[in-house]
């Protein structure tokens, strides 16, 4: 009994709470509008306030110019993920412009981290070859050093290949040059981790410079449907009227040219 009226009163107290918060929710919302229809209030004074400033006896009339071109809008954002849209904007980093730019920016820096980590990698696995398994790493194929992380000696890649009579391979171990033997099993582990780190860092390489291309396409994209608006705004033209004398503000008229 007593645990039913404890879970009733924990029960009506998380609906006092919830409902405290709906209200609270309510409330900023209600306060975000409020605020929203200031902002546009003040905005339609400001805008009737300059149409006013700006009445003068004859009918006035000027044209928007926006009108963009979408191909350099695209080549620059080949050029630079974001430059187009900046293009667009005026010379304005806003939106997606800073957006673009700064995912170039962060693939090339993996790209060149990636890049060094790598050479590294490389560095040293063939560092370790040539010292712990008396192999000639120079002029080497990637071949060379996949076998060199799959068996521990040339004999034992020899042994393999009669095995599985693959004879074409035979003589791959023949001369002194593509001849090898780790000093130690721990040698041999720490060479083949050290491999596979580095091909692993060339995949990923692979991917940020995908990255880099797809971004550079992705901002071409909108850079010139951006562009392309900003043409279609440029059909539009405001005309501005002296006030009739029934009216206290000037008379804006829109025109949309096609």
């Amino acid at each position: 009994m007593a645990a039913t009226t404890s879970s009733m009163m924990a029960t009506r107290s998380h609906t006092t709470v919830a409902t405290a918060v709906d209200v609270r929710v309510r409330q900023i919302a209600s306060h975000g509008m409020t605020l929203v229809v200031l902002v546009l209030t003040l905005a339609m004074v400001g805008a009737a306030t300059d149409a006013r400033a700006q009445i003068v006896d004859d009918v006035t009339e000027q044209t928007v110019q926006t009108s963009k071109s979408p191909a350099r809008a695209a080549a620059l954002s080949l050029l630079l993920p974001g430059l187009g849209q900046r293009y667009v904007n005026d010379g304005s980093w806003r939106g997606s412009a800073t957006l673009f730019a700064l995912a170039d920016v962060a693939a090339w820096v993996g790209l060149a981290r990636t890049v060094s980590v790598r050479n590294h990698r490389i560095d040293s696995y063939e560092a370790l070859a040539a010292a712990r398994a008396d192999a000639i790493v120079d002029g080497k194929d990637r071949q060379f050093f996949l076998n060199l992380a799959t068996y521990k000696s040339s004999d034992d890649y020899l042994e393999t290949q009669l095995r599985n009579r693959a004879w074409d391979q035979l003589d791959y171990v023949s001369a002194r040059e593509f001849q090898w033997e780790w000093a130690s099993d721990g040698d041999f582990f720490r060479f083949r981790d050290l491999r596979n780190d580095a091909e692993s860092l060339d995949r990923r390489s692979s991917i940020l410079v995908a990255t880099l291309v797809a971004n550079r396409l992705l901002s071409a994209v909108f850079a010139v449907r951006a562009a392309g608006r900003s043409r279609a705004e440029a059909r539009a033209a405001v005309s501005v009227h002296p006030p009739a004398d029934s009216y206290r503000v000037p008379v804006v008229r829109f025109r949309l040219r096609l």
